[in-house]
């Protein structure tokens, strides 16, 4: 991968003009890797591909505008404000360019400079960006009534003009007019989300009202939120911890909610591209906010970038409560790139911090079992097992079926079936357990009228899941119900069609009907998709001396 350009100077040097011949040999290529790596949203190439891009042809507008999105994705604000400076100077307008000027001399307390970009009328800013800029940026000017003014005025529309009511909320909060603060909330109408919420019960306990802000927390508004950061105020307010308003610590701490608040809006709304440059101000202007890294961290996972997810991710502040929630989003991604040692480790450490947590304990469980190592994932799984606070609890079906699963995978079939009866218990409905307790009943060759009737079970409730219709076919088989087996196996390899397991499954069912060249056919498919070594040297001996010798031996 190119190395990314974080040196602002060597930036500077690239964008100087060169020779004509060059300019003509370098854009195409490099336009061409840019634009691959940007729908791949491989934003470091990106950024490095547009920036060869801007050598050749330094005044293309629209190659800036995606040399300045490539280094904003890729958490590179400073280049990208670089860019955006260069596109103003060539005169081309462009609305995210400006919002990043914007957050640009807010982060450098330049507050008359965003003045001045924000009056630009030529300009046409996302409606909440504009009215929420502009307050904050007049307060951090200090022309503070003028600020609270703006808060005060009418928005683009409802939605907006309740947000910039929670924003005056935490401006008069911020300025220490913590009185003025609360009567605000108290009117109604400012509690938009839960930062409105945990800004007004920062409030109250600042002002001696800890009951009223427990009160808020458990039994008003913000009962609603079960996150982490709403527990941990919660438990300091019942523990008679001193509170302080911290929300806001200054003008860019206002403007860095809007783009957070914006940037999820965006992502809920599917334009998670757009999100990730409004979250990334977020964090640029605010760095220990957690929440924009979290939600920068998760559209760069669902991207595919889990380089630059996990980069957003660590950067949550230790000690913050959302550090948690960082360590859990880290597994996923590196789950997801199948870097299942690292996320092991990260799951360890994050026990460190929470213990007792049986989501960590499973979560620890699931990841030993994806790597390989049934023996720790049995410790895992029971280890969650053992903080339940009753063993019957509906809920915990899936703690006993995951811990049967890797029990069984040990050999230790007294255990497993115990456990999958258990789950089955507290599911009794439950496909995915009827299915792999019945099917390991039926390949062990035991209770088959009851595996039967707890494949059909799960076979009704999910008929399109191809493995399950590979379960009752395969019970219909060793039942000695050929002619049934054939129609629920044909109907198995039709929904999962290159599963080696089925198409032999399959081919043992044809052999048994008297279609035994199809048969043969299904076991040479088989072979193809990759079987398990001891599976291919069976189906290797079945075409070779058919399935009647092979079992006959067995």
């Amino acid at each position: 991968m190119p190395k990314m350009i974080k040196n602002l100077s060597l930036l500077a040097a690239m964008l100087l003009p060169i020779a004509p011949v060059a300019q003509a040999q370098g854009f195409a290529g490099a336009f061409l890797a840019a634009k691959s790596a940007n729908i791949a949203n491989d934003y470091p190439d990106a950024a490095y591909y547009y920036t060869r891009a801007m050598m050749a042809e330094p005044e293309n507008g629209f190659i800036m505008q995606g040399a300045m999105f490539a280094f904003i994705a890729s958490g590179d604000i400073s280049a990208g404000a670089a860019i955006s400076t260069k596109m103003a100077e060539a005169g081309f307008k462009d609305e995210y360019a400006q919002t990043v000027l914007i957050a640009s001399a807010m982060q450098r307390q330049d507050f008359g400079a965003a003045l001045a970009l924000l009056n630009d009328a030529e300009f046409q800013l996302h409606p909440l960006i504009r009215q929420m800029a502009l307050g904050w940026a007049l307060i951090g000017n200090g022309d503070i009534e003028a600020g609270l003014d703006i808060f005060s005025g009418p928005g683009e529309n409802e939605t907006i003009a309740a947000f910039a009511k929670y924003n005056k909320g935490m401006a008069l909060a911020y300025l220490g007019r913590l009185e003025d603060a609360d009567s605000l909330f108290r009117e109604g109408g400012a509690y938009v989300n839960r930062g409105s919420l945990l800004a007004h019960a920062q409030i109250l306990a600042e002002l001696g009202q800890a009951d009223s802000s427990l009160s808020l927390m458990l039994r008003g508004p913000g009962a609603r939120f079960t996150d982490r950061e709403s527990d941990a105020l919660r438990k300091r307010l019942a523990e008679g911890e001193a509170i302080t308003f911290d929300r806001v610590k200054n003008p860019q701490d206002g403007l860095a909610e809007a783009f957070f608040v914006l940037a999820d809006a965006l992502n809920s709304d599917g334009s998670g591209r757009l999100a990730l440059l409004y979250a990334r101000l977020a964090a640029f202007l605010q760095p220990d906010n957690a929440a924009a890294l979290l939600l920068s961290g998760d559209i760069l996972t669902e991207q595919a970038q889990t380089k630059l997810a996990l980069e957003a991710y660590r950067a949550i502040p230790e000690s913050n409560p959302l550090e948690l929630n960082g360590k859990l989003a880290q597994v996923l991604a590196l789950r997801r790139s199948d870097r299942l040692p690292e996320a092991i480790s990260t799951l360890r450490d994050a026990l460190t911090l929470e213990g007792d947590s049986i989501s960590l304990w499973q979560s620890l469980g699931d990841v030993y079992q994806q790597n390989g190592e049934p023996a720790a994932a049995e410790r895992a799984y029971s280890a969650a097992i053992n903080l339940l606070p009753d063993p019957d609890i509906p809920a915990a079906w899936r703690l006993y079926y995951s811990r049967a699963i890797v029990e069984h995978q040990a050999d230790d079939w007294p255990r497993a079936e115990a456990d999958f009866r258990q789950a089955m218990k507290l599911q009794p409905d439950q496909a995915d357990v009827l299915n792999y307790l019945g099917y390991s009943l039926v390949e062990r060759g035991e209770k088959l009228d009851e595996a039967l009737a707890m494949i059909e079970n799960a076979a009704s409730s999910r008929p399109d899941s191809g493995a399950i219709s590979d379960s009752l076919g395969w019970v219909y088989f060793q039942l000695g119900r050929f002619e049934e087996a054939e129609a629920e196996m044909e109907r198995a390899v039709q929904l999962l069609p290159v599963d080696p397991i089925l198409s032999d499954h399959y081919g043992d069912v044809l052999w048994m009907v008297d279609r035994k060249r199809e048969a043969r056919f299904q076991w040479r498919r088989a072979l193809s998709y990759g079987p398990e070594p001891e599976e291919a040297v069976r189906i290797r001996d079945k075409l070779e001396r058919g399935l009647d010798a092979v079992l006959a031996d067995e």
